[in-house]
């Protein structure tokens, strides 16, 4: 490449840690080549470093590290020197992408459609995350005020019961945002208010059975909107008739064809769906239950935040929109066991087999592990990716196998030691679980990690 010009747009699910990463190790691996290099990021603190439309033109490639649809992505449509690859492979093969960013970004990359629904999917994850983050504190605070019996939450005021209503109305939205921000992945803006009115559809009872399929009706429709969307807006039409299509006709269309369908067809068999869902994952055996706590464990520990963990998230939150709280409550302990082991490893039990700059890791990833935030491991993955993350993996599926078999259950979307308030079934255990699943990363890597090299390049985090 003879300018060796390269730019970058970075976008996790999360909108934190992966975000930051992959933008940090794409700029020292330009400083170790002497690229010229400017990273957009795209995270929960909102768009940072804007590429201007001089930074495209001028830049030989432009890396894609994105795991949801990023926002002004039309900006990029003139442009063919484009390479695509997830936030994760962004970590975790910086310098391959640099190595064939010429080849790479000659080439037009089209999103299959496995691909186009899974990032629809992380987009609306993404847009609902705050929400019932921001709902389930609140609800934790009247959990730690109140008293629970039953599932059933007495607030200690009348102060505390409108919180508690307050909290209510924010977990009613996250099927709604959901279902609208999948759709404005697929089919952009004009799929927004169709989506946003059919993710309320669905929620809520409707046809003359009362039906209401929740989460799973609102992925469902979310996909179904944003495609017929996307074909609707290929029709040509006179320029009159094209100002009002977005805001009057393509949203009213799309209720008039979407609502039916969903009533009086799609909604009896998503129905039969979300019931025998329920009536498994309430009727499972220790056995079966043991198995799906490994599953969930594996799932939040593999890519440490990643897709296989937002995959994890939909089906806890589908399950806990059904009143089922075991997974969500194991799902959300596991989330905080890699960053929890990872800093008990390098600042307690084998603090010799770490540089200086890895304990400096182990600090941040010990707080990060407080919120359940697992992207607190990747900085020791990205260094020693085989025995960290099978040690990860191992010790998170162990934890949550118990966590499944101890019966915990946990009221609200986050996780870490600061959801503990949320925790109605087995909260001791989930103590117990996460601290068992930590020292037995901690035990992996003591008899594998090697002595490191303390000349070894390293990454550091942004929050």
């Amino acid at each position: 490449m003879n300018n060796k010009k390269i730019v970058a747009i970075c976008a996790c699910t999360a909108g934190m840690a992966h975000t930051y990463i992959a933008k940090q190790k794409i700029e020292n691996e330009a400083k170790k080549r002497g690229w010229d290099c400017k990273v957009e990021t795209q995270g929960a603190a909102g768009i940072e470093n804007v590429l201007t439309e001089d930074d495209l033109k001028t830049a030989d490639a432009i890396v894609l590290a994105t795991d949801i649809t990023i926002e002004n992505a039309e900006r990029l449509e003139p442009f063919k020197n484009i390479i695509k690859v997830s936030t994760g492979e962004a970590v975790k093969n910086t310098a391959n992408i640099f190595n064939n960013a010429e080849q790479m970004s000659t080439k037009i990359v089209k999103d299959n459609i496995g691909i186009e629904i899974f990032r629809a999917l992380n987009t609306g994850i993404s847009k609902f995350l705050p929400v019932i983050i921001a709902s389930g504190i609140l609800f934790s605070i009247v959990l730690m005020t109140g008293d629970v019996t039953n599932n059933t939450i007495l607030p200690s005021n009348q102060f505390f019961a409108d919180l508690q209503q307050v909290a209510f109305y924010g977990f009613a939205m996250m099927v709604p945002v959901l279902a609208a921000y999948m759709a404005y992945s697929i089919g952009g803006n004009a799929a927004l208010a169709p989506a946003f009115i059919m993710g309320y559809v669905v929620n809520n009872p409707i046809g003359v059975n009362n039906v209401s399929t929740g989460f799973i009706g609102a992925m469902i429709f979310g996909i179904l909107i944003g495609y017929f969307v996307k074909w609707f807006k290929t029709i040509k039409v006179h320029p009159v008739i094209a100002s009002v299509m977005p805001v009057m006709i393509i949203p009213t269309v799309t209720l008039l064809v979407m609502a039916p369908i969903y009533i009086y067809g799609l909604s009896y068999p998503l129905d039969w769906f979300v019931k025998a869902m329920v009536e498994t994952l309430k009727g499972m055996s220790q056995v079966n239950a043991a198995f799906l706590g490994i599953g969930i464990g594996v799932l939040a520990a593999l890519d440490m935040g990643g897709p296989c963990s937002k995959a994890a998230t939909a089906f806890t939150l589908a399950a806990m929109a059904e009143n089922v709280y075991g997974p969500n409550g194991v799902f959300r302990m596991c989330c905080a066991i890699p960053p929890l082991g990872l800093a008990i490893s390098s600042l307690i039990v084998s603090r010799s087999k770490y540089s200086k700059e890895e304990k400096e890791f182990g600090i941040t990833a010990f707080f990060l592990s407080l919120a359940g935030i697992t992207e607190g491991a990747i900085p020791f993955a990205a260094k020693d990716p085989k025995r960290v993350i099978i040690a990860i993996v191992v010790g998170t599926a162990i934890a949550g196998m118990l966590g499944m078999i101890n019966g915990i259950d946990s009221l609200v979307a986050f996780g870490g030691l600061v959801a503990l308030g949320g925790v109605t079934k087995g909260a001791m255990w989930y103590i117990i679980d996460m601290f068992i699943g930590a020292f037995i990363i901690a035990a992996i890597l003591h008899f594998t990690k090697k002595v490191p090299v303390e000349t070894e390049q390293v990454i550091e985090t942004e929050s």
